[in-house]
């Protein structure tokens, strides 16, 4: 779909890069064409514009009144997955009352482009993008830093976020995450942002994000998490050799909690299928009970398998307490796939872990905005008959509030009542100014590759 005409949410894959996403199938085309034609009905007797009608929050409640439609579930009472009525769809102030439940959100897996650094000619690859038509000095400027910090702290209720990074610095090195923390609670002039620490443990020492840059990247960078991706050097957590060195330094720095890549497998690329696998989870928990050790994208494989691996892990564990399932990029990708998939994500995870156990991560700026998501997941429930069937608890709020933020807050030891200011339109005029004008509103723009030649694209743009 043209830019100019973004849906409040994409209704299909939408890649981070670490995985290639699947082509629409007929249920995502069908629920495109029907939203269109839904918010062109809508619009008009609004007197206004599609365009302008799906920026509305009556807009946002038609997609997901179109998912449900596609889907063939239940759009009210107890059996609705998403409980949106005709009503929500027709009047943007009762749409805005659906989503107005107010939560404490803490985002802990943010990414961004470091395209000062990589702005050269292998970025090439940003033309999968958006429309031709956009430059391409601006599509590059849509991974920004500055983007990331309009799409997640200006126009989305996240409170706090983590930036996250990958291993080879590539294309964001520990550096430009501190920085871009740093900026962050400088516009805001409060916390609202913290940054990891990134390794690789099968990287020589001297290197980047070997094992003795964790030190500079703690004592000076000031990381507050370790991330670390066994896929990308075909290695385990559990490996005495290889992985348990790193845990010793990151526990002489002071770190405890530890970050993950599990699932998402890239196709054709360095993420190897099997070292994305959960299976060292078990062995590598029990020997170091006083690290978290968080799987990040919960496991997920797309496709029928999903993250049955992860909860057969799961079920595995003796001691469950320093194990913790994020559900970046699983969480928008099951909503895709429709409002069921999204309640069975939420209700097995919930039935193994508790609602202790989960994080809250949206794997912005890839998704664009990550307010479609925290839009979705304050409307999501468990219907009775789901819970009666399958054994799932209710997704209550005390769940929604433990998931949404207070679970990465106590992990992170952010102070939730403490008050965070907005960051001030003002201080960002420029940026408003590049992206649309200094009043623009939430883009509706995603930013990951959606397609295999695009994913593929990019690959080859990275190698070179």
């Amino acid at each position: 779909m043209p830019w100019r005409d973004a849906f409040p949410l994409p209704l299909s894959d939408v890649s981070n890069g670490e995985w290639c996403p699947r082509p629409p199938n007929a249920k995502q085309r069908a629920a495109a064409a029907l939203l269109v034609e839904e918010a062109d009905r809508r619009a008009k007797r609004l007197g206004m514009s599609r365009r302008a009608f799906l920026r509305t929050a009556a807009g946002t409640a038609t997609a997901y009144m179109v998912l449900n439609t596609v889907y063939g579930l239940d759009q009210t009472g107890d059996a609705a997955v998403f409980p949106v009525t005709a009503e929500h769809c027709d009047d943007p102030a009762a749409a805005r009352e659906l989503f107005a439940a107010d939560y404490f959100v803490m985002d802990v897996q943010l990414h961004h482009v470091d395209v000062e650094r990589f702005n050269n000619p292998a970025l090439a690859f940003l033309r999968f993008l958006e429309s031709p038509a956009v430059p391409a000095e601006v599509r590059l400027q849509h991974l920004s830093q500055l983007n990331m910090i309009k799409e997640v702290f200006v126009d989305s209720e996240t409170a706090v976020g983590v930036i996250s990074g990958v291993p080879n610095g590539i294309p964001l090195p520990v550096e430009t995450m501190a920085a871009t923390r740093d900026l962050t609670n400088q516009l805001a002039g409060s916390q609202r942002a913290v940054s990891q620490a990134m390794c690789d443990p099968r990287n020589p020492p001297g290197s980047d994000t070997a094992i003795d840059t964790l030190e500079h990247q703690v004592r000076d960078l000031g990381a507050v998490a370790l991330k670390c991706y066994t896929g990308n050097g075909a290695w385990w957590l559990d490996d005495e050799d290889v992985a348990y060195p790193m845990l010793a330094e990151a526990t002489r720095l002071g770190l405890r909690v530890i970050n993950v890549h599990k699932g998402l497998p890239q196709l054709l690329g360095a993420m190897a299928e099997t070292y994305v696998r959960t299976r060292d989870l078990p062995k590598v928990s029990k020997d170091w009970p006083r690290l978290i050790f968080v799987a990040y994208h919960s496991g997920y494989f797309p496709g029928s398998e999903g993250i049955s691996e992860f909860l057969e892990t799961v079920r595995s564990l003796r001691r469950r307490r320093n194990v913790y399932a994020e559900i970046g990029s699983t969480f928008a990708l099951t909503v895709t796939q429709g409002p069921a998939a999204a309640a069975h994500l939420l209700g097995s995870l919930l039935k193994e872990l508790g609602p202790d156990n989960i994080l809250w991560g949206t794997d912005s700026i890839w998704w664009g905005s990550p307010q479609w998501q925290i839009d979705a997941f304050k409307m999501l429930t468990i219907p009775p008959a789901m819970q009666e069937e399958f054994g799932y608890p209710a997704l209550t709020e005390h769940a929604k509030r433990r998931i949404f933020g207070l679970n990465a807050a106590k992990l992170y030891r952010i102070r939730v009542r403490e008050a965070r200011c907005t960051i001030d339109a003002d201080r960002l005029s420029s940026l408003r100014a590049e992206l649309g004008g200094r009043d623009a509103p939430r883009s509706l723009g995603v930013y990951g590759p959606r397609t295999r030649r695009d994913f593929l694209r990019m690959l080859a743009r990275e190698a070179t």
